[in-house]
């Protein structure tokens, strides 16, 4: 673990306090569009990781003694959580489907604040969000607490400033004359993206979009450290 904060203030300065700390922590790449400014892209997505602190803010057991919303930074993933588990009567497969409030007089001062928008669609646009940004499903673990589970892109993030733009199309047939990037990455297990770019014979911000997109469909994952690790077939 990189880092850790619990969070045990006023309901509004946990949210922020927690945004802080994200973004503190969380890498971020520079893309260029013509303009005279940079523009700041994030790792994950500021709005995914804020709706999943405000749903803990929100359905966190306030009963629970000792016990306060947690924010978790690893060199892979990024976890919050939130005590007290699931709301009496909801089911983990029920979950993001179904809406039922712990603290409905929480999530009614937020709405009124516009901290929130329409009840019972957060992990609806967490997800998307996540989507959007090219990156994997969040994954939520259940028991005595409710954990949403961010995994990383640090390693993409530092190799020559990260995956450039979103992923365009799919990775099919190959990489430059035919090398097919998924079975390359079967025979040469390990290799960081700076080795398969020459290997294969293809620009780092080509090959970006392609292992990005391989990684989404769960074809690959990138195991170890953001310096010495290197990308693995499922």
């Amino acid at each position: 673990m990189l880092d850790k904060k619990d969070f045990n203030e006023d309901i509004i300065s946990n949210i922020d306090n927690a945004m802080i700390f994200l973004k503190r922590h969380l890498n971020l790449r520079y893309e260029f569009d013509g303009s005279p400014r940079r523009i700041e892209v994030p790792e994950l997505p500021y709005d995914a990781l804020r709706e999943a602190v405000i749903n803990a803010v929100i359905h966190r057991d306030y009963f629970e003694k000792g016990a306060n919303v947690m924010v978790e930074i690893f060199d892979d993933r990024v976890e919050i959580s939130s005590p007290g588990g699931l709301v009496k009567g909801l089911k983990p497969e029920e979950f993001g489907a179904k809406s039922m409030l712990r603290n409905p007089n929480i999530a009614n001062l937020l709405q009124r604040i516009k901290y929130i928008e329409k009840m019972g669609t957060g992990i609806n646009r967490m997800q998307n969000a996540m989507k959007e940004a090219g990156m994997r499903p969040i994954k939520f673990d259940f028991g005595g607490f409710v954990t949403a589970v961010f995994e990383r892109a640090a390693e993409a993030f530092d190799e020559a400033g990260g995956a450039n733009g979103g992923v365009n199309g799919g990775v099919n047939g190959g990489v430059n004359g035919g090398v097919n990037l998924l079975e390359y990455i079967k025979n040469n297990p390990g290799q960081r993206m700076p080795q398969i770019s020459r290997s294969v014979n293809t620009p780092q911000k080509t090959l970006e979009k392609k292992i990005k997109l391989l990684k989404f469909e769960g074809k690959i994952e990138f195991r170890g450290s953001p310096k010495t690790g290197g990308y693995y077939a499922k």
